[in-house]
């Protein structure tokens, strides 16, 4: 028996040059960046944590994660408040552009090159209108030793200082 095609709702969002999509259920709210607190441990990717009705939420910039090279900054960046299985994360983007509905028969396989290069972030590619987007996996955009390292600085609400 075939599999039924699915409507997904998708996020469309920038960093640096690309477009990217975010299944929008793993969404809880988009914000603005206003600063974040330094993890010292954490890899360099890790913006720092911020602190969102009492609960210690990493920032990943997804700029730094995949274009470490780019130094131009979004001057109005915003962070997409994710589900995932490791908890709540942060994602800063450049910029939140529409939500877009696509069923699961358009999705297309990554090319092996791709997966070889960011596969481990890339679920599908997602042709849509006269556009090309790039659907993330939001549980891998931190690896298990990231994961770790966040764990292991245990901070409370308390611990984190306020952005300057």
């Amino acid at each position: 028996m075939p599999d039924r095609a699915v409507e997904l709702r998708l996020i469309t969002f920038t960093v640096g040059f690309e477009t990217f999509v975010l299944d929008i259920m793993g969404l809880r709210q988009i914000i603005p960046y206003t600063g974040s607190t330094t993890v010292p441990t954490a890899p360099p990717f890790i913006e720092g944590i911020i602190v969102l009705r009492n609960e210690v939420i990493p920032i990943v910039d997804l700029r730094a994660r995949l274009y470490p090279q780019l130094e131009e900054r979004s001057e109005q960046p915003l962070v997409l408040i994710t589900y995932s299985n490791a908890g709540i994360i942060g994602i800063k983007v450049d910029a939140v552009r529409r939500i877009v509905n696509v069923s699961t028969d358009a999705l297309l396989p990554p090319p092996p090159i791709i997966r070889g290069i960011r596969g481990e972030l890339l679920i599908a590619i997602v042709p849509y209108e006269d556009e090309v987007y790039l659907l993330i996996d939001i549980e891998n955009i931190l690896s298990g030793d990231e994961k770790q390292v966040l764990a292991a600085a245990d901070l409370t609400p308390q611990d984190v200082e306020a952005p300057a």
